[in-house]
């Protein structure tokens, strides 16, 4: 979809993760691919909406440690902080609750965000390269990626 908006600049909004290829496209003006520039796609509402639908004791961020899985997805698919301290931080200042016990926390998951798959875009994970002690931490993160990419998807499916 593309918007005009002020100053005759253009915004192309991709809502699913997935590529957007163009061809001999001449822009005069301002471009903002992937939604407005302080959300990056996704308001801090609807991340917050996917974040509660995964988390839980019967959700698949069961523990603490498996926020290191929202990390990777979050910080590729919504431009969340890469420094672990600040991901936390501003998990803790979305608009969401979630159960005692399963909240977000730097000493949880400091360690697991410098595994060998982080710096790969989970969007791409069948080209993710990881290292042999990193393979079950793998799986882990793989699953809450796809769960939570999900979820995010559904931001933008209409209420039926």
């Amino acid at each position: 979809m593309m918007e005009l908006g002020k100053e005759g600049a253009f915004s192309i909004n991709v809502y699913s993760p997935g590529n957007l290829i163009a061809q001999e496209i001449t822009i005069n003006g301002n471009v903002t691919l992937g939604g407005d520039m302080q959300h990056k796609g996704f308001s801090d509402e609807q991340v917050a909406l996917a974040l509660m639908a995964c988390v839980g004791s019967d959700k698949v961020i069961n523990s603490k440690k498996r926020w290191a899985g929202a990390y990777w997805c979050l910080r590729w698919m919504c431009n969340y902080p890469v420094d672990v301290q600040k991901f936390c931080e501003k998990i803790q200042s979305l608009p969401a609750s979630f159960p005692a016990g399963y909240e977000c926390s730097y000493e949880s998951i400091r360690k697991l965000c410098n595994l060998s798959f982080i710096d790969y875009d989970p969007s791409k994970m069948d080209d993710v390269k990881f290292s042999r002690n990193d393979q079950a931490e793998f799986k882990v993160c793989r699953e809450v990626a796809l769960k939570l990419g999900e979820e995010l998807g559904k931001a933008y499916l209409p209420n039926l």
